[in-house]
């Protein structure tokens, strides 16, 4: 029986069970951006040439206006200032004609800090008036002029790479905030002419006084009566950087990595369809799951070290330089390369058959003896969508398996163009399944071959034969031979990868029940049910799927037990 998910079945919804097993699944990626993260914002930090702040204070006074005759000191009486009133004071301290008077004033026009040298040559009107217009743009976006809250007391700021320097802009700036406020009240007192003479020596006093401040850039301590703003503390030499701010880059960086590693494992997990755990393919596919199985030659499974000796001794292990590595990782690929074919019976092995491997696949060995008392499944294919899924590893094991649990067990090649069991247990065969399907009258049985006690094996091809690719494997000539094989308990057909060979449709009927392996990571869910919409058209028999090469974070927790 071929068990499908119902067309008119929603897949679930991304519940916080994936979310928590992505983020573990990802959790080495996540950690390594979230170091990269922080990495470039220390860079930033360490290359970024350190700007320092100071502030100034000064608090609004507005006087109402009055009439000499009334015989009252200005000063004494006072207003209060709405929102517009005090926005167009900020307006003053940022406007052109307070900042141009500082800026002349102090000669900024050429400080390297603002803007570049002119050129030695060519030096005309129009580049000079260029050059300070730039320097000036420079200098005006340092200045900053903001509202303590909802006082009436304004913060005039400057930003330098000199801490000197920027408090002694920052007290010109406050100091021609105060001049133009006193040139606008002697003005104002000018036109009323509501004044004596010596109350207008007083202002000029005054204004020398702030005329000196500008120049200096040192407030003096006093009072301007004829301003409408009084200083509350001039700004003093900062003696830490200002820019760029630490703690703040550090904290946006770690959160950015935080949020867009974390956004970044969500949409992988909607756009990714690959099959990857065991409810995912019951979910996915509504098929039974009736194996996680790990990679045959780990032991222990890819994952983090199960305790810190673990961890000190794989960081021993590591290389110490890179021509080290390199030339580990190539010993590893050839090891890997030339060793393949002996994990094809890895689970009955003395090095295998303690391993997650031969657990999980004593597991399926289990399940498949359950359906056969039931329902009488002796020949029983191994198909994948796949090529170099495991299909051939698995069947292989598989038959081992059984022969060792006392069935009588026949492995059959039925991979005719990419016989990897057979160049492994008859690299030397002179007979074949192609053979005996080409040849009628031959039997099936001559051709093989005993591996180990109550195991036999039928290559696909004879030594250095051709395939042929018109070759029918679904005809009655198979049907026979297969019914010929009833002295066998068990017969296990390793059948070509589906998505290189129509074989497995022609060979399905034929069949007591399949078995879909299913690389986990790799193949996807639309690739499988095209697969078994494909084997249920060919009225074939799928009794569940093998989810093999299973990573250590999604093996099932038996699996997991520590040994002694």
């Amino acid at each position: 029986m071929l068990y499908l998910r119902p067309l008119n079945d929603q897949p679930t919804s991304f519940g916080l069970r994936d979310i928590l097993v992505e983020i573990m699944r990802y959790a080495r990626g996540l950690v390594l951006w979230f170091i990269l993260c922080v990495f470039a914002a220390i860079i930033y930090i360490v290359s970024t040439p350190p700007e320092y702040y100071a502030a100034s204070f000064v608090i609004l006074e507005p006087r109402s206006s009055f009439s000499s005759s009334q015989g009252v000191d200005p000063g004494l009486l006072q207003t209060n200032l709405d929102n517009s009133q005090i926005e167009s004071q900020i307006q003053i301290v940022k406007s052109e004609r307070v900042l141009r008077l500082v800026f002349q004033t102090l000669n900024l026009q050429n400080d390297p800090e603002f803007v570049g040298p002119l050129p030695a040559q060519g030096v005309t009107p129009d580049l000079v008036k260029r050059h300070d217009a730039a320097a000036f743009t420079t200098f005006s976006d340092r200045v900053t002029v903001r509202r303590i809250g909802q006082s009436l007391v304004l913060e005039i700021g400057y930003r330098s790479k000199s801490a000197a320097k920027a408090a002694s802009i920052a007290n010109s700036i406050t100091a021609a905030f105060i001049r133009d406020q006193i040139d606008a009240r002697s003005l104002s007192m000018q036109r009323n002419n509501e004044w004596l003479q010596g109350r207008i020596d007083e202002i000029k006093g005054q204004q020398q006084a702030i005329e000196e401040a500008v120049r200096k850039g040192v407030l003096p301590d006093r009072q301007f009566s004829a301003s409408d703003a009084r200083i509350i503390s001039s700004a003093a030499e900062p003696l830490s950087k200002a820019y760029p701010q630490t703690k703040l880059i550090l904290l946006l960086a770690a959160s950015f990595s935080l949020l867009t590693g974390l956004g970044a494992v969500s949409i992988f997990h909607t756009l990714n369809r690959t099959l990857r755990a065991k409810r995912h393919v019951q979910r996915e596919l509504g098929l039974n799951c009736i194996g996680i199985i790990p990679f045959a030659t780990d032991e222990r499974g890819s994952g983090l070290p199960h305790s810190l000796a673990d961890l000190r001794r794989d960081l021993a292990k590591l290389p110490k330089t890179l021509v080290a590595a390199i030339k580990s990782l190539r010993l590893f690929r050839r090891r890997r390369t030339d060793s393949d074919d002996n994990y094809f019976a890895y689970a009955t092995s003395k090095a295998g058959m303690l391993s997650p491997f031969a657990e999980s696949l004593r597991a399926v060995r289990t399940a498949i003896m359950g359906k056969e008392q039931s329902s009488g499944a002796r020949v029983i294919g191994i198909a994948s969508c796949l090529p170099h899924e495991g299909k051939s590893t698995i069947a292989a094991n598989l038959a081992h398996l059984f022969a060792a649990s006392g069935r009588h067990t026949m492995l059959i090649d039925c991979d005719l163009r990419d016989d990897a069991l057979s160049r492994h247990y008859a690299p030397d065969a002179r007979y074949g399944l192609s053979e005996v399907l080409q040849q009628r009258g031959k039997q099936i049985t001559a051709s093989a071959i005993n591996l180990v006690p109550r195991l036999d094996f039928i290559p696909a091809n004879r030594a250095g034969g051709s395939v042929d690719i018109d070759l029918f494997i679904g005809s009655s000539v198979m049907q026979e031979q297969l019914n010929a094989l009833n002295a066998y308990d068990c017969v296990i057909v390793d059948l070509p990868a589906m998505s290189l060979s129509s074989d497995v449709k022609a060979v399905a009927p034929l069949l007591d029940t399949m078995i879909f392996v299913i690389e986990a990571g790799r193949t996807t869910s639309d690739d499988v049910t095209e697969a078994l919409d494909t084997l249920q058209q060919a009225n074939g028999k799928v009794m569940g799927a093998v989810l093999n090469k299973v990573p250590r974070r999604d093996w099932p927790v038996l699996l997991r037990r520590p040994r002694a």
